[in-house]
């Protein structure tokens, strides 16, 4: 998120934060004046340079760290053109869907280690269906990370899934998308092995465009999962918002 907003935001946002609590700091300044006026110069000092300073840079570190951003951000009107404008928030969780090509690796696989069975990858009549698969998803956004995490489930072996990289890219055309680096672990039920077809741990990428209302990303993903047997696969895979 922090890529797309400029200096001059930050400059903005602590001109107008300054100028909105400059009539509070006088409203204070002149009833501390009325109740004790030996002590009116003095706060009226601290009130206008230190105070004031205070303020503004403690709602700044509000606005980034606390996740304050998050309120400005559900604001009628002000939250969907902050989002159009820079980015949505993309907090929450979500369902995935992917569609992997690895039922086509896997009969090419089955061809190669026998002397029965022919299969052309160019012959659409013979490709198999694409590998369905689903997971719930978590998505923790903060003002300067954005954390994607696939959650296991009963069917699939992934264990745990953690974030490497995400970049979010806006087109000149206005069409958002994030280019997502991961690492995934499989987990090993009992001791037993992984299959010579998997792995432990590997790593993978996807791009996603977000929809217009920000809540689909879409696109494909590949992955180095057995890379050097020439089975890792690759997809099409897309997230939809189930939660905030």
């Amino acid at each position: 998120m922090a890529k797309f907003v400029p200096l001059k935001f930050w400059v903005t946002i602590a001109v107008y934060l300054a100028l909105g609590l400059l009539p509070l700091l006088e409203a204070g300044i002149l009833w501390i004046s009325a109740k004790a006026p030996a002590l009116a110069p003095l706060v009226a000092d601290a009130l206008t340079t230190r105070l004031l300073a205070s303020l503004v840079s403690g709602l700044l570190a509000l606005f980034l760290v606390a996740q304050g951003w998050r309120i400005v951000w559900k604001l009628p009107y002000v939250g969907h053109k902050l989002s159009e404008a820079l980015f949505y928030d993309l907090n929450g969780t979500w369902t995935a869907s992917l569609q992997s090509n690895y039922s086509v690796v896997e009969k090419m696989k089955d061809a190669a280690n026998s002397t029965e069975i022919r299969f052309d990858v160019f012959d659409d009549s013979a490709l198999p269906g694409l590998l369905e698969r689903n997971f719930e998803v978590r998505i923790k956004q903060t003002w300067f990370r954005t954390d994607v995490e696939f959650l296991p489930n009963k069917i699939d072996p992934l264990l745990e899934s953690k974030t490497i990289c995400v970049e979010f890219f806006k087109a000149e055309n206005g069409t958002k998308s994030m280019a997502w680096i991961f690492e995934a672990k499989n987990k090993r039920e009992n001791g037993v092995r992984l299959a010579v077809t998997d792995e432990h741990t590997y790593q993978g990428a996807a791009n996603l465009k977000l929809s217009d209302d920000g809540n689909e990303l879409s696109g494909e993903f590949w992955q180095n999962r057995s890379w050097h047997r020439g089975l890792n696969a690759a997809g099409s895979i897309k997230l939809s918002r189930t939660s905030r």
